[in-house]
């Protein structure tokens, strides 16, 4: 192969403007954008009710133990600290829309192991002066990316009707009472559905809009997150393995 020619193919294979996602230095392009030096923590050990990471050895964790999830079951791929949280914060907060097509990858991964039967993928809707405002919503972008990877359309099936205080800066249970009522469903929906958004905190948000969804005639809701929030230390509140749970 001529040397030019060579050099054009290595350009095109290997352009010079892929960065990673973490730190910005130049990469060879990857499903994940990282560099070998950079990583997220993956979530592994994880609480098969609502998904996050948990510390303890039983099935379930001690975070969800006492809080009425609408959901079936809920997945995330990492663990919302250190470079996820960031990554997390600069898609959702500083425009950086890329990010999604990234994370997107680690969630696809998380899904296939999950191996859940559904017909469709759908998003946690934001307020629409939010939207107006970032310009987007990061669930919806992570859904689409997800639906382009897949055979499963995204479907806008729910919208929020009413602006609610931003979660992030409540407790649990005032996440719990703060999110009740706040959406509707669409349309009909699709019997089997996985409910996308970006970080699973105390399960609030993903569980009310199951529950709105169910109503509308959905019969199993999945949750799929780019990240949660971990289980704190069992000293606070110890892991619970209860094997006959189901769903409310």
């Amino acid at each position: 192969m001529r040397p030019k020619l060579r050099d054009e193919l290595i350009g095109l294979l290997y352009p010079d403007d892929i960065k990673c996602i973490v730190c910005g230095r130049e990469i060879r392009p990857n499903r994940y954008g990282l560099c070998g030096d950079c990583s997220f923590e993956l979530n592994e050990n994880y609480c098969l009710r609502c998904g996050r990471h948990k510390v303890g050895v039983g099935d379930y964790c001690g975070e969800c133990g006492d809080v009425s999830l609408a959901f079936d079951e809920a997945r995330s791929s990492v663990s919302y600290v250190g470079n996820a949280l960031d990554t997390v914060h600069r898609l959702k907060y500083g425009d950086a829309r890329y990010l999604a097509r990234h994370m997107s990858e680690y969630m696809l991964d998380t899904l296939l192991f999950a191996d859940w039967n559904f017909d469709c993928f759908t998003f946690v809707p934001a307020d629409p002066k939010r939207i107006k405002k970032r310009g987007y919503n990061q669930a919806r972008l992570l859904a689409e990316r997800l639906a382009d990877k897949t055979t499963a359309p995204c479907i806008d099936l729910l919208e929020k009707t009413r602006q609610t205080p931003n979660q992030a800066r409540l407790g649990k249970t005032d996440r719990l009472n703060n999110i009740v009522g706040a959406f509707a469903a669409r349309t009909v929906p699709p019997e089997h559905i996985v409910l996308v958004d970006d970080v699973l905190t105390t399960g609030a948000t993903a569980s009310e809009c199951a529950r709105t969804m169910k109503k509308a005639g959905a019969k199993i809701v999945y949750v799929l997150t780019f990240a949660s929030v971990p289980e704190r230390s069992p000293t606070d509140k110890p892991a619970i393995n209860i094997r006959d749970f189901r769903p409310q």
